[in-house]
Parts: C-alpha cells; structure tokens; sequence
C-alpha cells in the first residue's frame, strides 16, 4: 500500500511544486490535528483543576461540535468521492483506500460517542447538575483522549497513501465534469 510513497517520499511534501489538492488534503489534516490537540487541552486544564466546569463547558463544548462537523463531512467527501476516484487511478492502491475506509468506520464509531458525550455534558451543565457535570466532564474527557490515537494514526496513514497518490498522479478529478 505504500508503494507510491517510495516514490514520492514525506520529505517532498512541502516542495512548493506539491499538487493544490494535496496541498489542501494536509491542511485540513493539519486542522484536524489542532483540533484534537486543543479538546485535548482543555480537558487537560480541568483535569489538573485549572479550568472550571462552566468554562470547560464554554470552551469545549463548541470545539466538539466544531470538530465532529468537520470531520464527518471530511470522511463522507473522502468515502463518497475521493477513495472510489482514487481506486479508479490507481487500481493496485485498492487496499489502501478499503483500510482507510474501515478506519472511517471506526472513527465514526468514536465520533458517536463524543457526540454523545458532549451531548451529556451540554445537558448535564444546563441543568445545573454540578455532581453530574464533574462526572460528565470525567467522561468526556476519556472519551476524548481515547479516540486520539486511532484518529492520529488514521491521518498518518492516509496521508502515505492519498499524498503520493495525487502528487504523482494528480488529481483524481482533472478532467472530469
């Protein structure tokens, strides 16, 4: 699966001849990265009893929705568009596209339960339920940290596969109307 990658080395990609879309495809991994490290942080900061649950509440609560946003549209413009485009350029990179199809799976999965999660807490908050928020905030916060690492070594994966691909193949929508 990382075939292409041989060719078309980590090390190139910040070439300024790098093609437009994979130059937006890392950005947006970028944010995404950002993104989780700053709900990562705030749950930090209350963890060590920095921030309080009212502004935990204010600050994370927006972050979480602004990420699960982003990232659901990211995978269904992925999976819905770009990976079946993608399995038709490059046919041998098949593989690739289906694991990362998988991991989307997998990451919505997670993505439900911080939706879920924030959803507790917003409500929990709202309510005035101080007891209950700290034990939301507890398990938003896990829940948060938990979902990290398969996220983060989704976008490294993807990035070794997409990357390449349309640095070396362009773009798997040239052309077409």
């Amino acid at each position: 699966m990382l075939y292409l990658r041989a060719d078309y080395p980590r090390a190139r990609w910040d070439e300024p001849s790098l093609n437009e879309v994979a130059k937006h495809w890392l950005q947006m991994h970028i944010g995404f990265r950002r993104h989780q490290a700053h709900m990562e942080e705030l749950a930090g900061l209350w963890r060590a009893g920095r921030l309080d649950v009212p502004n935990l509440h204010r600050r994370l609560i927006p972050a979480v929705q602004q990420f699960l946003q982003h990232l659901d549209a990211h995978h269904r413009i992925e999976s819905g568009h770009y990976f079946p485009a993608m399995r038709n350029l490059e046919p041998r990179i098949a593989p690739g596209i289906d694991l990362l199809d998988r991991d989307h799976d997998v990451i919505h999965g997670r993505l439900e339960a911080l939706f879920h999660e924030a959803s507790t807490f917003h409500r929990v908050v709202s309510t005035g339920d101080t007891a209950g928020a700290s034990d939301a905030a507890h398990r938003l916060s896990d829940t948060i940290t938990v979902g990290a690492p398969h996220l983060l070594r989704h976008l490294e994966d993807e990035e070794d596969i997409v990357i390449p691909l349309i640095a070396l193949r362009g773009d798997p929508f040239a052309g077409r109307h």
